[in-house]
């Protein structure tokens, strides 16, 4: 009987800690990635108040980058400097770009970084943290997604690589090659 009881104990501990390995491994593998349609979302701007719709601009047939930061993140900053580098190589060929803040503290300073770097597309507040959790972003990081003009993902990239302005222009070279349905 002690036996019985000792492999019972035994089978639910182990059920017990596979349905908590599967769960987190099914967590990660439920980022969004190239090919999933690209949540939509309505926010905010920081310096203007306006309010930014981006499933109407997803319906304009426009390529959108949407960029993710935070000013706790050390990185993004620089991270933020490459795709305005991008923003002024491809805004003129119709690609739109759009930042998503989550700050909560420190909003006059992240006007204030915008302004002083010239960001020149648009800076949206997610206050509530939608946002972050529809694309699956992690705190404190930095990430940017491309979607294509049918409101497509073609780049998921959850932190930046060194070569973010590369990897952002090959991928913004490939959408803009491909014709309109």
């Amino acid at each position: 009987m002690r036996s019985f009881v000792t492999v019972v104990c035994v089978c639910v501990l182990a059920a017990l800690s596979c349905s908590g390995g599967a769960s987190k491994s099914a967590k990660s593998d439920d980022r969004l990635q190239a090919g999933d349609m690209a949540p939509e979302f309505a926010l905010t701007d920081l310096l203007t108040n306006e309010m930014y719709d981006f499933g109407k601009e997803v319906h304009t047939n426009r390529t959108t980058v949407v960029t993710i930061w935070s000013m706790a993140c050390p990185s993004c900053k620089d991270a933020l400097l490459e795709v305005q580098r991008a923003h002024d190589a491809y805004s003129t060929m119709g690609i739109v770009f759009v930042g998503v803040n989550f700050d909560v503290e420190n909003l006059q300073g992240v006007r204030a970084f915008v302004k002083g770097e010239a960001i020149a597309f648009p800076t949206l507040w997610d206050q509530g943290r939608r946002v972050i959790r529809r694309y699956e972003a992690l705190d404190y990081t930095f990430s940017v997604f491309v979607v294509d003009r049918d409101g497509v993902i073609t780049l998921a990239q959850y932190d930046h690589p060194p070569d973010l302005y590369d990897v952002l222009a090959k991928t913004l070279d490939r959408v803009i090659e491909r014709p309109l349905k």
